[in-house]
């Protein structure tokens, strides 16, 4: 038998090149080789193909058409008949249309004539892996769409829910974690967009870090340098080389936060990247490859933004290949009264304080409120009731004192926060703007906000900066620093 294998790292990825000419399969091979495709066998015997694809999972198939003992025609017939599910792409020193159409009648995947264009050859293999894994996915939804529960919910420990809507989602995410294709995950701020990326990741199996950083308000320099890195020299102060986030999530996922707010030139390089899995470093004049999956996520419209040309159109269908909907928190109220507990274990252990008594009509009480802050103003009412209560029970009143402050009531109103609940559930966007202006006297600057919020946390959580960090979604670092500002202001 006259067929070479190389690098079986994963079956299912297998390319099998076939040709008569062992140096033409080889080059073949170099070229898939430098854009990234490695995982392929070389076959120069076309009696033998047959065999091969009988017994191997494959991908794709390259297909020279002249060849002695079975001509390409003849195994390609046989193939799409056989094996429909394996694109074909035919490749021949003929240049006639004729040719062409004939071998497309067969099911070829695509026709190439020599000499082969290296780009164009990348290109059809990169959309015949396209295609394929788009069918397995197919296959991967129709098996699952009757699921309701996921069949490891070990793997989503740290996802707190009871929740039939988040059910459902586990069993998206099972579905999906494997495939290479980028993830969109959509939802309000708050909901806990960046946990599901790593249950993403982990339920991948991929083998390197996840990486997360926010992109908002990167221009395009610092979107470079963050994600790809820099050449020593690349520009004034660049002393020594810096490998970027891409590089460190290799074989990972790289998780980008705020999607929505990515500037145009940053959306081209991003682009470039999903498209060819290749980027380039600052001051580097040949590209480098990228072997990590991306995930992003945003609570902006994406859809809208590219229909108003503030976000590439391309980009945005490249990012949809899978797309995940983190649902509020007003609609899995069972999941209130579940997170308000574990959010209490959570800050009786960061707090340093004795387990507090819960009234028990306080759960049927908060599970009235709309929490347009989600699951991270869900958590910031426990710090901050156990911070101002810290002993003996955790009534309606302790919880009242919070709502009515940050629902907008006064508290002299005889309605309470029973009225303050009812406006915020019919628009918790009004009601919020509504007590940032009560709050600040005009509505506020980001800074203002930032300074603020950094302020309450460190308040409720008796200066431990890592319980601010905790309850504000940042690291303690970033807490320090902002604590240090406001000091040294």
């Amino acid at each position: 038998m006259i067929c070479v294998e190389k690098h079986m790292e994963s079956t299912s990825t297998t390319i099998l090149i076939v040709d008569d000419e062992p140096l033409t399969a080889e080059f073949y091979d170099a070229v898939l080789a430098e854009h990234g495709y490695h995982d392929t066998r070389l076959c120069y015997d076309s009696r033998e193909v047959l065999n091969i694809v009988k017994t191997t999972p494959l991908a794709v198939i390259l297909l020279d058409l002249n060849m002695p003992h079975i001509s390409g025609e003849e195994l390609l017939a046989q193939i799409t008949e056989q094996y429909p599910e394996i694109p074909v792409i035919v490749i021949t020193a003929v240049d006639r249309v004729e040719t062409a159409v004939e071998c497309m009648k067969r099911g070829a995947f695509d026709f190439m004539t020599k000499p082969v264009d290296e780009a164009r050859m990348a290109s059809a293999v990169r959309n015949a892996r396209r295609l394929c894994e788009l069918q397995d996915q197919v296959q991967i939804f129709q098996a699952n769409e009757t699921r309701i529960e996921p069949r490891d919910p070990e793997r989503f420990r740290g996802i707190v829910s009871v929740s039939p809507l988040m059910k459902r989602m586990f069993v998206q995410l099972e579905a999906i974690a494997k495939t290479p294709w980028p993830v969109l995950i959509t939802g309000e701020s708050g909901t806990g967009k960046e946990l599901i990326a790593r249950a993403v990741h982990e339920l991948s199996e991929r083998s390197g870090e996840f990486v997360a950083v926010n992109v908002a308000g990167l221009d395009g320099t610092m979107f470079s340098d963050t994600l790809f890195g820099h050449r020593k020299g690349a520009f004034t102060g660049a002393d020594a080389t810096r490998h970027g986030l891409i590089e460190q999530a290799n074989q990972g996922t790289l998780f980008l936060d705020e999607i929505g707010d990515l500037d145009q030139q940053s959306q081209v390089k991003l682009l470039r990247l999903l498209q060819e899995g290749e980027y380039y470093p600052l001051g580097a004049d040949r590209p480098s490859r990228s072997g990590a999956r991306v995930v992003v996520a945003t609570n902006a419209d994406l859809e809208q933004i590219q229909h108003e040309g503030k976000f590439r159109r391309d980009l945005y269908y490249r990012l949809v290949s899978h797309r995940v909907h983190v649902p509020p928190l007003r609609e899995r109220s069972e999941d209130i009264p579940v997170l308000f507990t574990h959010f209490l274990h959570e800050a009786v252990e960061t707090l340093q304080r004795t387990p507090p008594e819960v009234q028990p009509q306080l759960y049927a009480y908060i599970e009235k409120y709309a929490f347009p802050g989600n699951v991270r103003e869900l958590q910031a009412l426990v710090y901050d009731v156990l911070g101002r209560h810290p002993g003996g029970r955790v009534t309606v009143e302790s919880v009242r004192d919070y709502l009515q402050n940050v629902a907008g009531a006064s508290p002299g109103n005889s309605g309470g926060v029973s009225e303050a609940l009812g406006a915020d559930c019919a628009d918790p966007e009004s009601a919020g703007a509504a007590a940032l202006i009560r709050q600040f006297g005009g509505f506020p600057t980001l800074k203002q906000v930032e300074v603020w919020l950094t302020d309450e946390a460190l308040r409720i959580s008796a200066g431990n900066q890592s319980a601010a960090a905790t309850m504000l979604g940042v690291s303690q670092s970033t807490v320090s620093r902002r604590a240090k500002q406001t000091d040294s202001a």
